[in-house]
């Protein structure tokens, strides 16, 4: 499952049920939007603006929908880390 993917990638053991929820909802939104702004964009993997415009919705999705108990360092290091996931995934979807 791709959402649970996503949610794996930003779980922490140290979260309260309610950040687990948010989590939940957040992981569910990331793939929606992310999969949406591929699909508008033509070979998406072959251009530095189109790749910028993947990692910038990545960035702008974690930075306003993560719980606030991760920090800013943490949501960089999210953000590489899924950025480099939806390369890797679906560097072939048209």
């Amino acid at each position: 499952d791709e959402e649970l993917s996503f949610y794996d990638m930003l779980f922490r053991e140290d979260l309260s049920e309610n950040d687990i929820k948010k989590l939940k909802e957040v992981a569910a939104d990331l793939l929606h939007k992310i999969k949406d702004k591929i699909s508008e964009l033509d070979h998406w993997t072959e251009k530095q603006e189109t790749k910028a415009e993947v990692d910038t919705l990545i960035g702008t999705i974690l930075w306003e929908e993560l719980p606030e108990s991760y920090s800013d360092n943490a949501i960089f290091a999210y953000r590489q880390k899924i950025y480099e996931y939806v390369f890797m995934r679906y560097k072939e979807v048209a």
